[in-house]
């Protein structure tokens, strides 16, 4: 609202023609938050359908979202839009040697007269 008291409305915005968006990934069931701006992006720790009256899923949600099947379309999807090479990654837990659950986005520039 504005101080006048009138509704402020704000446009549909599509990931077609948005700075950020949000990705699910089927095969992990992850949701991901991706800012092109400031160049970031993470899991975020909600679900893509709602399973309890306590949170609200990504579908219900109404935001626009795009879908893909696992995380190497993710990948290759995400290298389109941002025109350089990720990667994906996770640390490993030092005494159990098992994959911590902290995947990260590193990005590679490109690297020009290299």
């Amino acid at each position: 609202m504005t101080p006048d008291g009138k509704k402020i409305s704000q446009p549909q915005i599509t990931t077609q023609d948005s700075n950020a968006e949000y990705i699910y990934i089927i095969e992990d069931k992850e949701v991901w938050f991706i800012d092109y701006i400031i160049g970031i992006a993470f899991r975020i720790p909600i679900d893509f359908r709602t399973i309890n009256r306590y949170g609200i899923g990504l579908l219900e949600s109404g935001r626009s979202y795009t879908e893909l099947y696992d995380i190497k379309d993710f990948q290759d999807y995400v290298e389109e839009k941002v025109g350089q090479e990720i990667d994906i990654e996770s640390s490993i837990d030092t005494v159990t040697k098992l994959e911590k659950d902290d995947k990260r986005i590193v990005f590679h520039p490109n690297r020009k007269g290299v």
